[in-house]
């Protein structure tokens, strides 16, 4: 239960709604966001290909890297709005691996990346939050080695935000 009430409670949450809330007053169609959708997916793919795998296939689909860097920020309370094209992406007509990708890295992998102790790759992402693509690149070794205890460190906050994503939706 107090896992629970750490997640309802978290910046990073409060700002995954008002994203939500910002995507449901201007878009009225009926179709999901992508970013439950990419919700829904991910988790899936974690148990059947593996962490590394998993963001290495969502980084693919990325056109635009740079909104990945401005997620990041939005979603760790370094930027304030919403970004325009980070609404784009979330939104029902986006492709929603951006705004996913940002969401779990700045919660649940970033928590799972400091107990697993991959210091350089949290160091990185909380100093530079552009070039996140190349930080996770440069560090997918780590990730691999430990990718057992990230995925069990992760997957309980990544299925916690399928389910808030799918409510709010």
């Amino acid at each position: 239960m107090s896992f629970i009430n750490n997640i309802i409670n978290d910046d990073i949450v409060k700002r995954l709604v008002k994203l939500v809330e910002e995507l449901r007053s201007e878009q009225k169609e009926e179709s999901n966001l992508a970013i439950t959708r990419r919700a829904e997916d991910f988790p899936l793919m974690i148990s059947q290909y593996g962490l590394s795998s998993t963001i290495t296939f969502f980084l693919s689909k990325i056109e635009n890297e740079k909104l990945l860097d401005k997620g990041l920020e939005y979603f760790k309370g370094l930027e304030p709005q919403i970004p325009e094209n980070l609404k784009g992406d979330a939104g029902r007509s986006g492709k929603g691996y951006a705004s996913y990708l940002s969401l779990v890295l700045a919660w649940p992998l970033d928590d799972a990346f400091k107990k697993v102790k991959i210091n350089g790759l949290v160091d990185e992402l909380k100093q530079n939050s552009s070039g996140v693509r190349d930080t996770l690149l440069k560090n997918l070794h780590n990730i691999q080695r430990n990718e057992l205890v990230l995925e069990a460190e992760a997957l309980p906050g990544l299925l916690e935000l399928k389910k808030i994503l799918r409510a709010l939706d």
